[in-house]
C-alpha cells in the first residue's frame, strides 16, 4: 500500500497554531495524493477520545494510521495501545503518553512514532534569550502551558537546565499555569500581580510558553499598569513561543514582544514520513525530533537590547 488513509486529531480549532498545522497537513496530503481527514476536539480530552474511538472502531472505512496531537496525553495511553493492537498505526504530535517504545513492540510492522519539536531546546533558547537581554541578571515570572502536559514540563526542564549553567543569574521567582490560553493567562497574571507587586517583589520579564499566552500577559500588564498607576509595567519585556509569522514574529517586529521561539510544524512532517514509510515499505522512525530557533537571532536581540537600554 503506497497511499494510506490517515486521520488527524487536534485539540482545538480556535488555536491558530493548530489551524496552521491542519492546513499544512492538508497541503502535504494533497501533494502526496493521500486521503486525509481532520477533526478538532474543542479542547475536550473526553471528546477527543470519543472521536478517535469512533474513527478506529465504529466507522466503516477505518484509517491505516491516526495522527494525534493530544488534548491530554495521559488520557490516550490505553486507547493508543488498543488501536495499535487492532492493526492501526498511531503517531503522537508534540507530546506523547510516553509509550511509543511499548507501542512498537506491541504489534511489529504497525507504525508507531512521536513527531515533535525539541521541547527542551525551546526552554534552552528562552534561557539564552534572557541572558542576552539581561547580562547583569534578572528575576523572571514563568508562564507554562497546562502544567500536566509533557510539552510544558519539557520546556520548563530545558529552561531550568540552561539557567543552572554558568552565566548571568536569571532567577525564576514564580511559575504560573496559563493553560495554553490568552484569556486564562491574563486572568491568572492579574491575580498574581495584584498580590505580589505591592509586596515589592521585583520582576524584570515574563516568559510564556506560547505567543497566545504572551498576548494575555501583555494585556495583564496594561490592566495592572492602570490599576496601580505604574506605567512602567507596560514596557516590561515579555517573551513568547510558537513564532507564527502572523502572531509571534509580528509581535516581535512591532516591539510588543521582546523575543519568541519559532517552533517547527509537525503534522506535515508526520504525513510525509508516514507516506515515505508506506511507499518504501520501511519502518517509521520511533521519534522525529525537529529543531526550534530563536527570533530574532542573537545578534539582533543584543543590538535591540542595547538600543533600548
Amino acid at each position: 500500500m503506497e497511499r494510506p488513509y490517515v486521520r488527524l486529531f487536534f485539540p482545538d480549532a480556535d488555536n491558530p497554531a493548530e489551524q496552521l498545522q491542519a492546513e499544512q497537513a492538508a497541503a502535504a496530503g494533497d501533494r502526496l495524493k493521500i486521503t486525509l481527514d481532520v477533526e478538532f476536539a474543542g479542547g475536550d480530552f473526553a471528546l477527543q477520545v470519543r472521536q478517535i474511538y469512533k474513527a478506529t472502531r465504529q466507522d466503516i472505512e477505518k484509517p491505516e494510521v491516526v495522527v494525534v496531537m493530544p488534548v491530554q496525553e495521559a488520557a490516550l495511553k490505553t486507547l493508543s495501545e488498543s488501536t495499535v493492537a487492532a492493526g492501526i498505526g498511531w503517531v503522537f504530535l508534540n507530546r506523547s503518553a510516553g509509550n511509543v517504545p511499548a507501542l512498537r513492540q506491541l504489534k511489529p510492522g504497525v507504525p508507531a512514532s512521536f513527531v515533535t519539536p525539541d521541547q527542551k531546546e525551546i526552554g534552552r533558547i528562552h534561557a539564552r534569550q534572557l541572558r542576552r537581554l539581561f547580562p547583569e541578571g534578572a528575576n523572571i515570572l514563568y508562564v507554562q502551558g497546562r502544567v500536566t502536559t509533557s510539552s510544558a514540563e519539557a520546556r520548563h526542564a530545558g529552561l531550568r537546565e540552561a539557567l543552572a549553567s554558568p552565566g548571568p543569574k536569571i532567577e525564576v521567582v514564580s511559575s504560573l499555569d496559563g493553560n495554553w490560553s490568552s484569556k486564562d493567562t491574563q486572568a491568572t497574571l492579574v491575580r498574581w500581580l495584584q498580590l505580589m507587586l505591592p509586596a515589592k517583589l521585583r520582576v524584570d520579564a515574563i516568559v510564556c510558553q506560547s505567543d497566545f499566552m504572551a498576548m494575555g500577559a501583555i494585556e495583564a500588564l496594561k490592566v495592572m499598569a492602570d490599576k496601580l498607576g505604574n506605567p512602567a509595567l507596560r514596557s516590561l519585556p515579555v517573551l513568547g513561543c510558537d513564532g507564527m509569522t502572523s502572531v509571534g514574529k509580528k509581535l516581535v517586529d512591532e516591539g510588543r514582544l521582546a523575543a519568541t521561539v519559532v517552533v517547527p510544524t509537525t503534522a506535515d512532517k508526520a504525513i510525509e514520513a508516514i507516506v515515505q514509510a508506506y511507499r518504501d515499505k520501511s519502518e517509521l522512525s520511533a521519534e522525529i525530533l525537529l529543531p526550534p530557533r530563536g527570533y530574532p537571532d542573537d545578534a539582533t536581540l543584543v543590538r535591540r537590547n542595547r538600543a533600548t537600554a
